[in-house]
């Protein structure tokens, strides 16, 4: 099966010219449901990135450059790597509002 079968299968496409490769790029899915984020989206990808370990854990802070580390505007993910990797997010998704100074206390 090639992408054009493929994207006929997801999106109900009988035709190529109906489903073309800029077609693709601007309705395609990206994601899925374990994202929580299943359609196409955009994103900030030039982000500050503050990282802490804390032995088999590493909290990641991002945020937009120049914001303070005090400053409610950061989404903080916690890396767990003390059995398998298990990742998640503050308030259990991935929101800018989380100040980035005590990233462990974000955590229960």
């Amino acid at each position: 099966m090639n992408i054009i079968d493929t994207y006929h299968l997801l999106f109900g496409r009988t035709k190529i010219r109906d489903g073309n490769v800029i077609d693709m790029s601007e309705h395609g899915r990206v994601g899925g449901l374990s994202t929580g984020q299943p359609y196409k989206f955009t994103d900030f990808v030039n982000y500050d990135i503050k990282l802490v370990e804390d032995g088999s854990i590493i909290y990641v802070g991002y945020a937009k450059p120049g914001t303070a580390e005090a400053t409610e505007a950061w989404k903080v993910m916690k890396m767990d790597a003390t059995t398998g990797l298990i990742v998640t997010w503050a308030g259990g998704s991935p929101d800018f509002k989380y100040a980035a100074t005590d990233m462990a206390s974000l955590f229960p």
